[in-house]
């Protein structure tokens, strides 16, 4: 964890495990540059308890992170799909936390992006 110039505790970004391999920093920014859609979509569906839709980006996300070099989007997809097994109405409160935690890794992914282009 770092902090800036206010104290404040910011987390580093996430970089990819396939950075430094020929041709991928393109398509790795081209997942990078879905992110923040992806993310509106995962909080939509959320939030309108659409459990289908969400259900989908989630297993989506856990097949595209590995690919991509990002293992932990695939972990953290793999426990959010362990909680679909409870009963439609108990969903919500049952991946709560763990979409709030998906959500801020997704964010530390995409602010690599960034970075990432100058090297």
């Amino acid at each position: 964890m770092l902090n800036d110039q206010q104290g404040t505790q910011i987390m580093a970004p996430i970089f990819s495990d396939f950075l430094d391999e020929p041709g991928m920093p393109k398509i790795i920014n081209m997942f990078l540059d879905e992110i923040p859609k992806r993310i509106a979509a995962l909080e939509l569906f959320f939030n309108e308890d659409n459990k289908d839709e969400f259900c989908k980006m989630i297993h989506q996300l856990k097949g595209a992170g590995g690919g991509y070099g990002f293992p932990m989007i695939t972990r953290m997809a793999s426990g959010i799909e362990k909680k679909f097994r409870v009963p439609k109405k108990e969903w919500k409160h049952e991946v709560q936390k763990n979409l709030e935690d998906f959500i801020s890794t997704l964010h530390r992914i995409h602010a690599g992006k960034d970075i990432s282009e100058d090297t």
